[in-house]
């Protein structure tokens, strides 16, 4: 059996993390970049502190790859456990990349996170460029690259265990 200040520090604790960090209202989702909790208003990268700063700092740096045209990464919920997230990269090779003339794939993924008895549904969209969408079944460039060095450390090593 707890005692009871334990008990009312893990509620205290456990409401505590449930608050919003911009308002002190009850928290609806985790931002995937800070990893604070936000309510619904706050969601979104421009609205709460650490990731408008930080945006604001990277608006030269977020520009197409190819074209150079600004992209603006943005998150945003439409209902209390339902969000989603879209940074404007290439997953197959990191670099930003415009919706309209360089996105040659775009897919979905859904994560769920179960968050005490509540659980937030938070969609990522995932794209490719010109460059990494052919290789998307592996995993664009990177996955390429590891693909490549896997297969070449197994046979450095096979040729290395056998070689006298």
């Amino acid at each position: 059996m707890e005692d009871p200040i334990t008990t009312r520090r893990r509620q205290q604790a456990l409401s505590q993390s449930r608050r919003c960090r911009e308002c002190e209202q009850e928290a609806l989702g985790r931002c995937p970049d800070c990893h604070r909790s936000f309510c619904q208003e706050h969601f979104p990268k421009q609205q709460h502190s650490p990731c408008a700063e930080r945006q604001l700092r990277l608006a030269e740096i977020q520009v197409c790859y190819v074209c150079g045209v600004p992209v603006y990464p943005d998150q945003w919920s439409i209902s209390r456990t339902s969000h989603f997230i879209d940074q404007y990269r290439c997953k197959g090779c990191g670099r930003y990349v415009c919706e309209e003339l360089h996105t040659r794939k775009k897919d979905e993924d859904v994560v769920i996170v179960r968050e005490g008895l509540r659980g937030h549904r938070y969609q990522y969209t995932i794209r490719y460029c010109d460059l990494c969408a052919p290789l998307s079944y592996v995993g664009g460039l990177k996955g390429l690259a590891r693909w490549v060095t896997l297969v070449g450390t197994v046979v450095a090593l096979v040729f290395f265990h056998f070689h006298p």
